[in-house]
């Protein structure tokens, strides 16, 4: 099991997969909650922890027959994978029977958890825990959110501390539950569309994007990430914010969701996969990609340097 942390760390995403293709489909539905909330760390109860905080949610969740919760980003703090509190976790998503998505600071193995963490000793990760209470895969947040003191949110501040010295991931999270493939991305990762795309080519049926702002989690994007990948996707928001919502192929509406700003709710609904996987066997889309048209995606461009006669923002 440690070789195989070591590992997950190093790569920061899901096990490694050859080919897009998915496992044989062994359910043809799936019911999907997502916990719009927060945990603000100085009000967790005397003798609790972050976890006990998150057990009244996966208990609503069950009792709406889900078989996937996604959380946010963020909720269950540092953490090393082989660490109590991860530990704990996996036992109370086990004794549940129920999937379970949530973000947290992963820190690296050997590294001790401190506040604000050394530069280059952590990612921001999202971990899967499957119904056995086992880590079935994860992800590291691929983009950096910083600048926050910019109108533009950037460049970041000088000496700002924030996601700029974190670990990035260099792929998507990929994991096989019991229902189908997801994909996996983190907040300022759905702003970049290849991370929705990469998951899909790879297989996955459901794209899951965990987030943690202030605001809205954009309809728009949810919708048209949707429409664009032939997947059924799912995000998820803090209470700090809102726009949770779960939107099924091919993105028309929003099945469910969440748009008051700072509620705490739990949303849920289910997915079709016998029809995404028929939509995605002919979909002319992925049927007529052409990716020797697309190397300029992966070439270096600053088209910022355009406008010569313009000022940058600075502090």
């Amino acid at each position: 099991m440690k070789i195989l942390i070591l590992s997950l760390f190093t790569l920061g995403s899901s096990l490694e997969y050859s080919a897009a293709l998915s496992p044989s489909p062994t359910k043809d539905s799936v019911r999907v909650s997502v916990a719009q909330m927060n945990i603000d760390g100085s009000k967790i109860p005397v003798g609790k922890d972050r976890v006990d905080m998150l057990t009244p949610w996966m208990d609503q969740a069950v009792a709406e027959k889900a078989d996937l919760l996604v959380f946010p980003e963020y909720l269950l703090g540092q953490f090393h994978l082989d660490g109590p509190i991860v530990a704990k976790l996996a036992a109370e998503v086990k004794k549940r029977d129920i999937n379970v998505i949530i973000g947290g600071w992963e820190v690296k193995p050997g590294t001790a958890i401190k506040h604000p963490p050394d530069p280059g000793t952590y990612a921001n990760s999202v971990i899967v825990v499957d119904r056995q209470g086992k880590i079935a895969g994860k992800h590291w947040k691929m983009h950096a959110a910083i600048g926050s003191a910019s109108p533009f949110n950037w460049p970041p501040a000088p000496g700002e501390r924030g996601e700029h010295t974190m670990i990035l991931g260099q792929e998507n999270g990929v994991v096989d539950l019991d229902f189908g493939r997801i994909g996996l991305l983190t907040c300022y990762d759905g702003y970049f569309f290849e991370s929705f795309m990469m998951p899909s080519l790879r297989g996955a049926e459901v794209l899951i994007w965990v987030n943690s702002r202030p605001g809205m989690v954009e309809p728009h994007i949810i919708q048209a990430a949707s429409f664009i990948t032939c997947t059924h996707v799912v995000a998820s928001n803090t209470s700090i914010g809102c726009g949770s919502a779960i939107a099924s192929y091919p993105g028309w509406r929003l099945d469910a969701a969440a748009p008051v700003l700072e509620s705490e709710t739990l949303i849920t609904a289910t997915l079709d996969l016998k029809e995404i996987r028929k939509q995605r066997l002919n979909n002319r889309m992925l049927h007529q990609r052409r990716p020797e048209a697309y190397k300029t995606l992966t070439q270096k461009w600053e088209p910022w340097t355009a406008y010569p006669d313009l000022k940058p923002f600075s502090y």
